[in-house]
């Protein structure tokens, strides 16, 4: 999960008591991705020069941005429409021109053309939508129960009842459709970092695990210190090398037009005076480029979020998970019933897996294992066995062989391995006899991985944070790359899983483990 930031465009002024949706969505026209329908060299143009579009080729671009950001909403109402006429037979012309007309404003007024082009606001566009068609549905409710009479007058065909209301939830869902469903920029959009060294390189780092968002193109300093004489890594003095930078605050402004950047993302802890912020935004506002304030945050939802104001400090506020709820009782009898639904229906498979387990060497079946759950609370787990009965002896002597990362041990091709339970492993199919785990409560199907003692004994102070909800059969962590991830990376998909859980997380995870277990990846 990337680190949230707060977006605004500079010159535009947010109420500070509006919650993080709202302030996302108050944020500026992004004219600047008119740059994608022209050419590269047009919008550098418009990036460096200093005087105000007034060229008819520049009219045109001007043109060809509104249109392109009404798209979209055009198509919903004509296709509502065409719908709806087709329904009921007929359509009032009238209304319909009332309709095509409203539509958009109605759009733009919730807030969903200002958040185009803003990366992460896919899901604040489609809640705007289905605000839209609220606000949209309820003024129709409204006039048509105080000028009913007065519109039948004026309309050629009578108003068919429930008309409106299929007009409402057929141009909702087809713009909420759109929204769900925009596609990407061809291009990443070219950002500015700034910030002192460290954090710059922090940055930079997060941006390489999604480079189709953000593209960095120039770095400014704000710290005392040179980045030569700053305290950096080599992997961070590597990352800063080869971008073309500057120093200082005033730098920013000029700096980004001569880059032509996009965006600039001011990271947090740059220790800058709020003057200094707004005047930032003063001076790129008149370029249409966008202003990143990064929170500082780790791995939160902006759900978890809302902006507001406190005494007049411009605060954000950070919702922690309630540990017990109605939701978290839901995910544990869903789960429950869910798992001895499995079990009975995978019963003939769980049988003749046991059986070609028992066929293909000696020992039991099932191999059962010390886990550690929730709240440090010790358990059995089951597993089919896919190693030799002396494997846990034999681990000590592979020792030097490790390839895994931290305190996981973890060999690609390891002799200890059975024949049938390298299938086994390949399909994740190891895993079934945990269904048992889940219909005792000591598991649950979603969760983070189920750790040893002796990893936890060495755990340091953070990743004792995923022993605050149940270990689960799949989770982020496997989801995501299972062996093939670092220590460092599983761990924090497991505490990003455990600080942003919601029943919605659990079904996306719960639908990627499909194509996690057919691609096999990380799965030895």
């Amino acid at each position: 999960m990337t680190t949230p930031t707060l977006s605004f465009t500079g010159g535009d002024a947010l109420p500070a008591d509006l919650p993080l949706d709202a302030a996302a969505e108050a944020s500026a026209d992004v004219g600047a991705l008119a740059g994608e329908l022209v050419s590269p060299g047009l919008r550098r143009h418009r990036a460096t020069s200093s005087l105000a579009p007034s060229t008819a080729w520049a009219s045109l671009v001007g043109f060809v941005e509104r249109r392109r950001h009404r798209l979209p909403d055009a198509t919903a109402v004509a296709l509502g429409l065409l719908l709806v006429s087709f329904a009921l037979g007929s359509l009032d012309p009238v209304l319909a021109v009332v309709i095509a007309l409203s539509w958009p404003l109605v759009l733009d007024l919730t807030g969903r053309r200002r958040l185009r082009g803003v990366p992460g606001t896919i899901r604040l566009q489609a809640r705007s939508v289905v605000r839209a068609g609220a606000v949209f549905g309820l003024g129709c409710w409204v006039l048509q129960a105080l000028l009913g009479a007065q519109v039948d007058a004026v309309l050629t065909h009578p108003l068919p009842p429930g008309l409106l209301v299929a007009l409402t939830a057929t141009l909702t869902a087809v713009s909420a459709v759109g929204a769900l469903t925009e596609r990407t920029p061809p291009q990443a959009q070219r950002v500015l970092v700034a910030g002192s060294a460290p954090q710059v390189a922090a940055a930079l780092a997060e941006m390489e695990r999604t480079p189709q968002t953000f593209a960095p193109v120039a770095v400014c300093h704000l710290d005392a210190q040179s980045p030569e004489s700053s305290d950096l890594t080599p992997d961070q003095a590597a990352r800063l090398a080869g971008i073309p930078a500057r120093h200082g605050w005033s730098s920013i402004a000029d700096l980004a037009r001569t880059s032509a950047a996009d965006a600039v993302l001011v990271v947090a802890g740059t220790g800058a005076d709020p003057r200094e912020v707004q005047r930032l935004g003063w001076a790129l506002a008149p370029h249409r480029t966008q202003l990143f304030l990064g929170t500082g945050l780790l791995d939160v939802d902006p759900a978890r979020t809302a902006l507001t104001r406190v005494a007049g400090l411009r605060l954000l506020h950070v919702r922690s998970l309630p540990e017990r709820g109605v939701a978290r009782v839901t995910k544990d009898l869903t789960e429950r019933a869910l798992a001895t639904l499995g079990v009975l229906l995978l019963s003939p498979v769980l049988l003749g897996l046991a059986i070609a387990v028992r066929r293909d060497s000696t020992g039991p079946a099932l191999f059962r294992q010390v886990r550690i759950g929730r709240d440090g609370r010790e358990f059995v787990m089951l597993k089919f066995r896919t190693m030799g009965t002396a494997a846990e002896q034999d681990k000590a002597a592979l020792a030097t062989q490790d390839e895994g990362a931290g305190v996981l041990f973890k060999m690609r091709a390891d002799p200890r391995v059975t024949r049938v339970g390298a299938v086994l492993r390949r399909y994740s199919l190891d895993e079934l006899p945990q269904l048992f785990n889940v219909v005792r409560g000591e598991m649950s199907l979603i969760g983070p991985r189920p750790a040893l003692p002796d990893e936890v004994a060495r755990y340091e102070h953070d990743p004792r944070r995923r022993l605050a909800v149940k270990p689960g059969l799949t989770g982020l962590w496997q989801v995501s790359g299972r062996s093939d991830l670092s220590w460092e990376e599983s761990v924090r998909l497991d505490l990003a899983y455990v600080d942003n859980w919601s029943l919605r997380l659990d079904v996306r995870i719960l639908l990627r483990t499909a194509g996690a277990v057919l691609s096999h990846r990380g799965a030895y």
